[in-house]
């Protein structure tokens, strides 16, 4: 379990980090933080009908505790902190897809799309996609269907994952184990030639869904969350590029590198085969004319 106490928890009001995290975003990335209209309850339902038959679960509203106060000890990087300390936000409820996009569905999107020897099968998630192409494939459904997909921010991504203070998606603490997430080294009799992972297919059973519902809601892949930020320069640059966050653990990673409270961060530009996309969509319910 997460080690921290309740009374050192710190409480954030999540209009204002929601609001902090939109000054500095795109105008494309803002566009996922448009007002949503009021709507009847018949509308509601009816929308919300539609998100559970394209495979959507509600995940519902709370608080979620990120971070931790002491990081994960890991024989090459030392003492990995990377998201300290821990505090907790109130989110609302939202729907969040039972698996990753695969690369069926982005190939609507992108023909062109090249896949990778770790991710072939019309089933497996799509990867070696920038963070820009996520951003793109969203706008993209949106404008298809008029609704109102997203990716998820990162607090979204920690609830969904697993209950608050639990260590794994699939077990509250102990030690990991590597088949129920697909990690480092869990199916070497699967992988391509000359590779050391590979992805499953996004719903592979052998992989126990969590506690919503969400298959490899903290391995195979990880996802990108919404949102960027710039860093401070170095050796006279005025910055040094812009960032994004990816959650979760990945084929490549070590058993506990896909615990729930581990991130990653990578180069917006980056294109790699072990992070794919995951989309949200707001609950209709919460708009619902009072």
């Amino acid at each position: 379990m997460r080690e921290r106490r309740t009374d050192e928890i710190l409480t954030l009001d999540f209009n204002h980090e929601l609001e902090r995290v939109i000054s500095g975003l795109s105008e494309r990335e803002a566009r996922f933080f448009k007002p949503i209209p009021e709507t009847t309850e018949e509308e509601a339902l009816k929308t919300i009908e539609i998100l559970e038959s394209i495979g959507f679960v509600r995940c519902p509203l709370g608080l979620v505790s990120m971070g931790v106060e002491k990081g994960l000890k890991c024989t090459i990087e030392g003492k990995r902190a990377n998201e300290t300390p821990v505090r907790q936000l109130d989110l609302e409820s939202f729907f969040v897809s039972k698996t990753t996009v695969t690369n069926t569905q982005f190939e609507e999107f992108d023909p062109n799309h090249a896949r990778t020897l770790t991710s072939s099968k019309d089933a497996s998630p799509v990867t070696c996609i920038t963070y820009g192409h996520a951003i793109s494939y969203a706008i993209w459904v949106n404008d298809k269907t008029g609704m109102n997909f997203s990716l998820p921010i990162e607090p979204q991504l920690v609830k969904a994952a697993a209950p608050d203070g639990w260590e794994y998606s699939y077990q509250e603490d102990g030690r990991p184990i590597r088949e129920a997430e697909n990690v480092y080294k869990s199916y070497p009799h699967l992988y391509p030639e000359g590779e050391l992972g590979s992805t499953l297919e996004v719903n592979d059973p052998r992989v126990p869904i969590n506690y919503l519902g969400l298959h490899h809601s903290s391995g195979n892949v990880s996802v990108y969350t919404l949102g960027h930020y710039r860093t401070e320069g170095h050796w006279g640059a005025a910055s040094d590029g812009a960032y994004v966050v990816v959650f979760g653990g990945n084929f490549r990673t070590c058993p506990h590198g896909s615990r729930i409270v581990t991130r990653g961060i990578i180069d917006v530009a980056a294109v790699m085969d072990t992070v794919g996309i995951r989309l949200v969509h707001p609950d209709p319910m919460n708009y619902v004319k009072k």
